[in-house]
């Protein structure tokens, strides 16, 4: 449509070769385009606009003669008149057009028609007209009309503005501030910031800049907008810059600052000296703070840190506007959040002191009890169950997640959930709802992900599927990587606190607040209405329907209560809500509160005096119930009413609901355009996420990825000339083995077996609670919602759509293209296994199903290799191909390895885009909702009422904001959370009504912390009445018969009195009480899902009497049953349809009855325990509830003695119910028929007494057929007419007497049914049913008769009935057909006699198509498997061919010709040398390749080359034979040079390091081990890097033995046997290993004096015994040993040569008593041997033998000794040492996780060959998880890594800052530390770690010295570059480096340079030193400045860094992100406070 409604010019140029449509659909969309010009504006068509139009009509009439034209002349003249080159304003004038035919005019045609003007106005800017209207418009309007001219608006700001058309800038900021004004925060933003990005800013600049310099009257009037009001100009420009900053201070110092700084500043001064122009005071200080705001723009940020450094007084810490509304780890484990208590008495000090309280209390209410569960998960996380919170382990990520709404993630929950996801009853459960807050963790609660519940639906359940919404993850973050998460869901409902949270932080709700005066200074004395003047006049409608008139502020004139109909205090409180703008009003059960709140409502809607057309009045209540219900009763005085929400169960108010209201409206391009948009977007996400997912289960084609891979290219280069389709599957499917058909049908029958899932349903309850779960879903509910108006104009744009969203979906996957599908090959392999059968079930030969078998079988194979290939799909291919290689030997893994890595970066890519989708899509929800906001603006503002629930006015603050009602009533106020309500009142409330009862229930809150201590729960409404505020109470109840008000009057209320209508209820029927309190001692369940509770017996009685009452002939909305606990609500919900009564009987939990009544109240209390304990059976509110609801009668159940003794009022309760007679153990039933009969009930037993609900009377009533009534007494059906008779029909039916009716007499008579014989009109008899006449038309004789056909002459036999005409013959037909088979069909003389139309469905006779084995006779497989009327298929039977060129031999399709492919045989041809050619049969035969050896000429030497080339001098280069010469290398040492460096030397071409590594010379340096080195001056690099130690190593173990494995391995467990052996048994285990002492009794030491009785490895309760052995040698002369020791073979007289001798070779004394050691054949005496085990070794380690040093451990004399030297010190050292299981896993894993961490921080370093060799070297060494290393193997792997990384953070950094000089010397760095380190990963000696540190130490100078090199390579300075010649040498120098000549070199190149930044170690080391702390203790910030750590060095809290302002420290020894050790600084390796400070690998490099 052209703008306005215009059609002119945008319809002129629609008949051209752009529009290729025929001439009607054109010329009706032009007619039907037409709009009225708008009103208001006098627009006087001009005649040049007519003119147009005749030429227009003039077209019209040319086009109906031309239908299909594609050029239009008419439009060539359009465009050439010049008559319209200097349209601007005239372009937009409306006019009219000849008639118009309205049954033409489609929908479809004006959309197209639309569209097209779209695309053709889109190329010229928008014109001056409609940008004038469109900036006079509201703010809403702007957005909208904008959006639908997006293009041409877009267009009109980037176009350079004429001098004629300077009032565009005008119009164009005036357009700004208004939309400014919108509360559309989203759709304002975007319009600014699109702006912005135009050229808009420049001209705009241009425009101020000539501004002053407008001289003449003719230019000013081309610019009147601004000369003639130049104040609003400025305004309007002071307006845009201000918006600016605040949404985006950046974007406005990026774009607007010179606009801001300098252009408009030099503007108002030549203003003000050229035209005298002077910008107001006020507007002046605008400017200067806007100025002063760019200059500043992290002023924010420092006011922030100053709050923070400012805590006293008890202020908060931080803004509450700076907390998130979600909740962060660091606040879950916090103990005490800031907090402080509501005020309750008294006021506020200001709206910011309001606003912080109630926002933190109301967010602590949400995150409190979660922070007590996550603490007692930290705490015992094995635990069950948890308070606040529910724990499910074993959570993963599985997949992204989109439906028609929602974008977030599918969370998989473990296994072991599925028998609570079966037991629970999803209807009533609060698990998972939609919203619930949930938290994922893997690092045991120190991080959390936060999200939220997207969907609760049964189908995700029963998979282990939850959708969930991450809100804090990041876009480079991947959650799906298989990681196990514990996901901890929130009990506190989440979604309510989140929109009123997000509702007080926003920074314009102070402005917006009303009503501050009361809420927050308490003002007592409520003012008048502002809208009220003192002759402010009201008519009313008194009782007697006579109209009053009476002026409001006036008392007198006021009409009288009972004229009013009302009671006295009715009329108080009615006089209150009417002439105070703050109304509170309290009303008792009862007392009509609900229905003065509806009369108020009548009152001011009939007179209160704002626009019939405008919002006048907003109502809110808290339960979704209350408000349809207040709604509802203000139908009869207006329709024009809405209803917000999606919850109403309220069919009356169906057509009011917002949802239908806006279909009425949904005529917005904007809005409409939005809708479209997200719809397309969610529906391309789903497609693109489902297909993503489908890729997983095919193969990609060759050509999608190669365009990702170029790897992948080589296989198209390989197979180039084959004709292969897609090279990349052949490759993978190759040599594909075809399985047997049986098989295949096998496993296929096997497949197709498949269990059948068993899904619970659950039946709708009629108990729906509106707010059991307390809130409005927020849905997009018109996604996909269609009124009946909204119809035709979906039609339009449906087709169109379509298109779009195919396109639109499947833009991303147009290069993704698949070869092989397992899903269709599978359907594929279904459908010819069908075909298969039938076939064979047909009888069908072999050879014709041999095709079928083949395909099949092929198939089959495919899928069978791609679901084997699937489980490599984690390998890591072992190399890559190449172009020369025969990728035909590539072994099938690892073609599939190398396939799954190319679809992975495919799918990389892929997914990238996906998640920016998602992205994409949350930005466009917001933009629809807030678009939708504008249509439901559009209905609201028209509708006089709008009612909503308390959370949905939090969840559509912006709209009401927008419709501002004035009056705002709020019913059950008493019961909403004072936040709730504050954030449904705008600053346009002038009068807000409150209506509660704070003495009923009251808020709820979920932190019962909150509630003791911090009154959350007391409410607006009861602070306001504790204070005192003007308020009324209303004081007569019209409800509650007297006897059930005596309960709460006057224990509660005091003055509650009763109105006369209730003392006239009749009694309840079938009971002698109308009250009663039923009291018992049954005992109460707990919950298993919840901290509810159930009381069964209870239940069942509660029940019991239910279904009596109901008896009664009450009907089931008179009576309601009570639950005080949810628990036994579902109970007795799930045991009611056992009860035949109770179906549509309301069951429901006390909570959610308030407001509501019934005529009788079933009351089931639930609590008796124990403990006594009754919960919030003992607040004064509930109880007031639970008794205030009957009007009739009362049943109460419960123990009356455990309330009476926890509660006060409950005994004031009983003494009530005692004086009634209504409280006992026994209640008492009452018959109706039959009074004198009373059935006393004590259980549920009871009531079978009463089974009819009267007694075990016989009902003695006559029915109408005389008999008695068959039933006991019943109450029910008193007149009988639904029992009916039971009785046998005695009535007539026949006229046979022995035909009887055969039914009860209840039930009607019908005809006779018994069979007799009749005959029949024909002469037959057949058997009929007695009422049948044998002549009816429709009985049809059954009898069979032949007769013969007269077409055909056949004979048929037939039934009687049939008539010849209708009978078709059925004897076969003989004829032969042309293709020799025989027709199959009946006899068919009239119906295609000669076979004409036939066809031939029996096997094809003939040979397949294309078939050339020349068969005869049995064709076999090359027979056609088709029928024979179908085209015969090609002979694909593979047979063996001769090729005509090479003769070859190949197996191809028969019809297949053999020559046409090429011949990819291997050739057999030699070549002119003699070799084979290697090439293939079709290649040219080339040169031979052949390797044979040749002499070079240069040096005579031999050289291996290919038989082709012939050596030349430069081959001399590549020649390694040693020669003869010795040649002195720089190392002094004399080397032997291969023939190519040799020749380098000559040449003077060799380098150094080239030399020295020739050099065999040993090294011979003493190693730190002790050794000498073995290896050779070139393998030691000069001695740089030694070689590891080759020499043994002979430590002595702490075992005693010695190690007997090479320096340089880390030494193991020794593997010798252990030792340690007793008289019981031996230790078994190797020696390293630590012993397990003997536990077997009794001890061995014993002898004739005494003997120990403890076990064996217990020290022995006897010292060993020193007396003379008695016993005598073999010799015969005495032992010299000791009494129970082993006797030494020692006796000086018989063997003196062999007598022992001690340590100095002199023989022992005659009266030594000698020891024989049992470890070693060694004697000594006990003296020595004492003093020997009893002296204390330097080390720890077992005493040995000083001859021979064998371990002494068995020598019993020894033994306690011996054992507590292992329990104490041997033992626990080799633990230590080699580690515990527990130990040495937990050192792995963090090895495992330090490896990972390490790749993630060197992703530049990963791209370094050699450093990834080295890491992928480690990672493979403990990437298999080896069990059996060692503590010390794994601590040499830690050193092995950090090495790696201090490589790795060099070369980084190199890297990093793009350093080009030293680049070789850098690499070679790497390549020769990676290369040692990978060589000795076993163990890195001390040695070597120190000769490693020296080399990092030289790369990071190589570092520092090129960056100096950069920044000097053009100096030509000789000081420069002699310095620089120095440097080198001390850097890069071939010898040991020397750091301190390193850095002294570099330090004077710096200052010659005049460089800064290189820190001398000395200098380092001083400020280290001047601190004074140990190592460990130094940190740097993400800006690389230093700082220290004091205390234990552990980071415990946030700061900012004093040089940059960076983000420093950190928490709980957690440093913030970017922040890390600086070892630099001290030489340390780790910081101070970590375990690993101590240990070994904490080397020092420096």
């Amino acid at each position: 449509m052209g703008d306005n409604g215009d059609p002119g010019p945008s319809r002129r140029g629609r008949g051209g070769s752009g529009n290729r449509r025929p001439w009607h659909r054109q010329h009706l969309g032009r007619i039907r385009g037409v709009s009225p010009p708008a009103k208001g504006h006098n627009r006087s068509p001009s005649p040049e606009p007519y003119g147009h139009l005749k030429r227009n009509q003039q077209r019209d009439e040319h086009s109906r003669r031309r239908s299909f034209s594609h050029t239009s002349p008419s439009r060539k003249r359009f465009k050439a008149d010049p008559r319209l080159k200097d349209e601007s304003h005239d372009m937009e004038e409306p006019f009219k057009y000849p008639r118009q035919h309205p049954r033409n005019c489609s929908f479809r045609s004006k959309h197209n028609l639309q569209r097209n003007d779209r695309h053709y106005n889109a190329d010229r800017p928008m014109g001056f007209k409609m940008l004038e209207e469109i900036s006079r418009s509201e703010s809403t309007t702007i957005i909208e009309k904008i959006n639908q001219q997006k293009k041409r608006f877009m267009h009109l700001l980037n176009t350079p503005v004429d001098k004629k058309k300077n009032d565009v800038f005008a119009l164009v900021l005036e357009l700004v501030t208004n939309v400014w004004n919108s509360s559309f925060e989203e759709s304002k933003k975007l319009l600014l910031l699109e702006l912005c990005n135009t050229k808009f800013i420049d001209h705009l600049q241009l425009y101020l800049m000539q501004l002053p310099y407008t001289m003449s009257p003719e230019d000013k009037f081309f610019n009147k907008y601004y000369w003639t009001r130049e104040k609003e100009f400025w305004s309007h420009f002071i307006s845009f810059c201000e918006c600016l900053i605040t949404v985006s201070p950046s974007t406005a110092v990026q774009k607007c600052r010179a606009l801001i700084e300098a252009t408009s500043k030099s503007c108002l001064e030549g203003l003000k000296e050229k035209q005298g122009f002077e910008l107001p005071e006020e507007y002046t200080a605008r400017v200067t703070n806007i100025r002063d705001s760019i200059k500043v723009c992290n002023e924010g940020e420092k006011q922030v840190q100053k709050r923070r450094k400012t805590n006293e007084n008890d202020q908060p810490p931080e803004s509450f506007r700076e907390l998130s509304v979600l909740p962060s780890g660091a606040e879950l484990l916090e103990r005490r959040p800031f907090l402080r208590p509501n005020v309750v008495e008294g006021a506020y000090a200001d709206v910011e002191h309001y606003l912080d309280v109630q926002f933190r209390l109301l967010r602590e209410d949400c995150f409190g009890p979660l922070r007590e569960g996550i603490h007692q998960y930290i705490e015992e996380p094995k635990k069950r169950k948890y308070d606040h919170i529910r724990v499910y382990r074993n959570v993963k990520f599985l997949e992204p997640y989109v439906s028609n709404q929602k974008v977030g993630s599918i969370v998989l929950l473990d296994e072991g959930i599925m028998k609570m996801i079966n037991k629970v009853n999803w209807a009533h459960s609060k698990r998972f709802l939609f919203g619930s807050l949930v938290l994922f963790t893997k690092d045991h609660c120190k991080s959390f992900l936060v999200g939220t519940i997207l969907e609760r639906d049964e189908k995700f359940l029963r998979k282990r599927q939850l959708p969930v919404n991450i809100v804090n993850l990041t876009m480079d973050s991947n959650m799906y990587n298989d990681d196990a998460y514990i996901m901890i869901e929130c009990e506190v409902y989440f979604e309510p606190y989140y929109h009123v949270l997000k509702a007080l932080q926003d920074p314009s709700f102070p402005e917006h607040l009303s009503m501050s005066k009361y809420i927050i200074d308490l003002q007592k004395v409520p003012e008048k209405p502002a809208y009220l003047t003192p002759d402010t006049v009201y008519k009313v409608q008194t009782k007697h329907d006579f109209r009053k008139v009476f002026t409001v502020l006036q008392d007198d004139t006021w009409p009288s209560d009972v004229e009013l109909g009302l009671n006295s205090t009715q009329y108080e409180a009615y006089k209150l809500a009417l002439t105070h703008e703050y109304a509170v009003i309290q009303g008792p059960p009862g007392t009509g509160k609900t229905f003065l709140g509806v009369k108020v409502a009548e009152t001011l809607l009939r007179n209160a005096p704002f626009p019939k057309d405008k919002c006048c009045m907003l109502v809110i209540c808290y339960t979704n119930h209350a408000l349809d219900q207040f709604l509802e009763a203000l139908l009869p005085l207006t329709h024009s009413l809405a209803r917000i929400g999606g919850r109403s169960r309220n069919e009356t108010l169906h057509q009011f609901n917002i949802n239908s209201l806006r279909s009425t409206q949904i005529n917005s391009g904007y809005y409409h355009e939005r809708r479209i948009d997200l719809k397309m977007q969610i529906n391309a996400l789903e497609y693109e996420k489902s297909r993503a997912d489908e890729l997983y289960s095919e193969v990609l084609s060759y050509k999608t990825v190669a365009a990702y891979n170029e790897e992948c290219k080589i296989l198209e280069i390989f197979y180039r000339g084959s004709g292969i389709k897609d090279t990349l599957k052949h490759w993978l499917f190759e040599e594909v083995d075809d399985i047997d058909i049986e098989q295949a049908l096998l496993e296929q029958e096997i497949g197709n077996v498949v269990p059948e899932e068993q899904y619970a349903s659950v039946d709708a309850d009629i108990d729906t609670d509106y707010d059991i779960f307390g809130r409005d879903e927020l849905f997009f509910d018109d996604l996909d919602y269609v009124e009946e108006g909204e119809i035709r104009k979906d039609d339009e744009i449906r087709k169109d759509d379509d298109v779009i969203r195919r396109d639109e979906n499947r833009k991303e996957f147009i290069n993704i293209t698949t070869s092989f599908s397992l899903p269709d090959n599978e359907r594929e392999i279904k459908t010819l296994i069908r075909k298969y059968q039938d076939l064979q079930n047909q009888g069908c030969p072999r050879h014709v199903l041999r095709e079928l078998d083949e395909e099949i079988c092929h198939l089959h194979s495919e899928v069978k290799r791609f679901k084997d290939m699937l489980v490599y799909h984690s390998r890591t291919p072992r190399f890559p191909i190449t172009e020369e290689q025969d990728l035909t030997s590539v072994p099938l893994v690892e073609r599939w390895a190398l396939y799954f890595k190319w679809a992975d970066v495919v799918m990389d890519d892929v997914k990238k885009k996906i998640k920016t989708k998602e992205v994409n899509l949350q930005s466009s929800a917001v933009a629809y909702e807030e678009a939708r906001m504008m249509v439901d603006l559009a209905v609201l503002k028209k509708t006089r009422v709008v009612g909503m629930t308390t959370s949905g006015a939090a969840r559509l603050r912006k709209l009401l904001v927008a419709i501002a009602p004035p009056i705002v009533v709020v019913e059950e106020a008493a019961e909403v959370l004072e936040s709730h309500i504050v954030t449904s009142l705008t600053k346009s409330c002038q009068h807000l009504i409150l209506i509660g009862d704070h003495q009923q229930l009251r808020p709820s809150a979920a932190y019962l912390r909150l509630a003791r201590h911090y009154q959350l729960e007391v409410s607006l409404f009861e602070r306001m009445i504790r204070n005192g505020v003007h308020s009324r109470r209303l004081g007569v109840q019209h409800r509650m018969r007297p006897e059930i008000a005596a309960l709460v009057s006057p224990i509660i209320y005091s003055d509650l009195q009763n109105h006369r209508s209730v003392e006239d209820f009749p009694p309840v029927r079938g009971v002698a009480h109308n009250l009663f309190f039923f009291s018992h001692d049954y005992r109460e369940q707990s919950e298993d899902d919840s901290s509810s509770r159930t009381n069964s017996q209870e239940a069942d009685l509660v029940l019991r009497l239910a279904n009596y009452l109901m008896q009664q002939d009450y009907a089931p909305e008179e009576v309601t049953i009570l639950a005080a606990y949810s628990g036994q609500m579902f109970y007795m919900r799930k045991q009611r349809p056992y009860y035949a009564n109770l179906s549509n009987v309301k069951i429901t939990v006390l909570d959610n009855y308030q407001g509501e009544e019934s005529k009788i109240i079933l009351l089931s209390l639930v609590r008796n325990n124990d403990n006594d304990s009754i919960g919030f059976l003992g607040t004064e509110n509930r109880i007031c509830v639970a008794l205030s609801r009957a009007r009739e009668g009362l049943f109460i159940f419960g123990n009356i003695e455990l309330l009476k003794g926890k509660s006060v009022l409950w005994t004031n309760i009983a003494t009530t119910l005692e004086s009634n007679g209504s409280l006992g153990t026994t209640l008492r039933l009452r018959c109706e028929n039959h009074s004198e009969e009373i059935t006393m009930i004590t259980s549920v037993d009871d009531f079978n007494k009463v089974p009819e609900g009267g007694c075990l009377l016989n009902c003695k009533y006559n029915l109408p057929c005389g008999h008695p009534c068959p039933r006991i007494c019943h109450t029910y059906d008193l007149v009988h007419e639904i029992i009916q008779c039971t009785k046998t029909c005695e009535r007539k039916i026949c006229e046979r007497e022995d035909h009887k009716c055969p039914f009860k007499c209840a039930k009607k008579c019908q005809p006779c049914q018994q069979l007799v014989n009749k005959a029949l009109p024909c002469g037959h008899n057949m058997t009929l049913k007695c009422f049948m006449d044998p002549s009816d038309p429709y009985i049809r004789c059954l009898e069979s008769v032949t007769v013969t056909l007269p077409d055909c002459g056949h004979e048929f036999v037939g039934e009687c009935y049939m008539m010849i005409s209708d009978v078709r013959c059925q004897e076969k037909c003989t004829n032969r057909l042309n293709c020799g088979h025989v027709c199959l069909r009946k006899c068919h003389v009239n119906n295609d006699p000669d076979h004409e139309r036939y066809i031939c469905r029996k096997p094809c006779p003939k040979v397949k198509e294309g078939c050339t084995a020349n068969l005869d006779g049995d064709f076999g497989e090359h027979k056609c498997p088709r029928l024979c009327w179908e085209e015969c298929v090609q002979c694909y039977v593979r047979i063996v061919k001769k090729r005509s060129d090479c003769g070859h031999l190949k197996k191809v399709p028969c019809c297949k010709d053999v020559n046409a492919d090429p011949c990819r045989e291997k050739c057999s041809r030699s070549l002119p040398c003699g070799h084979h050619c290697k090439n293939l049969c079709f290649e040219k035969c080339g040169d031979c390749k052949e390797m044979v050896t040749k002499t070079i000429p240069s040096c005579n030497h031999e050289i291996k080359i290919e038989c082709e080339k012939e050596p030349t001098p430069d081959h001399q280069s590549k020649c390694t034979k040693i020669t003869d010469d010795n040649y002195e290398a720089p190392c002094g040492h004399k080397v032997r040079l291969p023939c190519n460096v040799h020749h380098a030397v000559q040449t003077g071409t060799a380098s150094v390091a080239k030399i020295l590594s020739y050099c065999k010379a040993p090294c011979g340096a003493l190693l730190r081990c002790g050794h000498v080195c073995g290896g050779s001056c070139a393998g030691c690099r000069q001695g740089r890097l030694h070689q590891p130690c080759a020499a043994r190593c002979h430590q002595l173990n702490i075992c005693g033995h010695r190690c007997e494995e090479s320096c340089n391995q880390v030494c193991p467990p020794c593997r010798r046997s252990c030792a340690v052996r007793c008289p019981h048994s031996t230790c078994g285990r190797p020696c390293g290993a630590p012993c397990t002492p003997c536990t077997e009794t009794p001890c061995g030491r014993s002898c004739e004096h005494s003997s120990c009785k403890r076990t064996c490895g217990a020290p022995c309760d006897r010292a060993p015994c020193s007396v003379a052995c008695p016993l005598s040698l073999a010799c015969g002369h005495p032992c010299r040993g000791l009494c129970g020791e082993p006797c030494p073979p020692a006796c000086r007289l018989c063997d003196p040569e062999g007598f022992p001798t001690d340590l100095l070779g002199d023989p022992y004394e005659d009266d030594a008593k000698l020891i024989q050691l049992q470890d070693c054949p060694h004697m000594f005496d006990v003296d020595t041997l004492d003093t020997l085990m009893k002296c204390e070794n330097e080390t720890i380690r077992i005493k040995t033998c000083p001859w021979c040093r064998e371990p002494i451990i068995n020598t019993y004399r020894y033994k306690d000794m011996v054992n507590q030297l292992l329990k104490n010190d041997i033992n626990p050292i080799k633990e230590k040492v080699y580690g515990t299981e527990r130990q040495r896993s937990t050192m792995l894993k963090e090895l495992l996780v330090k490896v990972i961490h390490v790749v993630k921080n060197q992703k530049l370093a990963m791209g370094n060959r050699h450093w990834e060799s080295a890491y992928k070297a480690l990672r493979n060494a403990v990437g298999k998880g080896n069990k059996r290393l060692s503590v010390l193997h794994l601590d040499m792997y830690h050193t092995y890594l950090d090495l790696l990384d201090n490589v790795g953070q060099y070369y980084t950094k190199y890297i990093a800052e793009n350093l080009t000089e030293l680049k070789p010397e850098m690499q070679g760095q790497v390549i020769m530390i990676c290369r040692v380190l990978v060589a000795s990963k076993q163990k890195i000696s001390q040695q070597q770690q120190a000769d490693i540190g020296k080399e990092l130490k030289r790369m990071n100078s190589i570092v520092q010295l090129a960056k100096i090199l950069g920044l000097s390579k053009n100096a030509t300075n000789p000081e420069v570059l002699e310095m620089t010649k120095t440097a080198k040498e001390a850097v890069l120098t071939w010898t040991v480096y020397d750091e301190e000549k390193a850095v002294k070199c570099l330090k004077k190149l710096e200052k010659v340079v005049d460089l800064s930044g290189i820190a001398s170690k000395e200098e380092r080391a001083m400020v280290v030193r001047a601190i004074g702390l140990k190592a460990g203790h130094w940190y740097k910030c993400p800006n690389g400045h230093f700082y220290c750590i004091g205390e234990c060095g552990g980071a415990m809290q946030l700061s900012r860094c004093p040089d940059c302002g960076g983000a420093i420290g950190g928490q709980r020894h957690t440093l913030t992100a970017g922040n890390q050790h600086a070892r630099e600084m001290d030489g340390s390796r780790f910081a101070a406070w970590s375990t690993e400070a101590n240990n070994m690998a904490n080397f020092q490099l420096d």
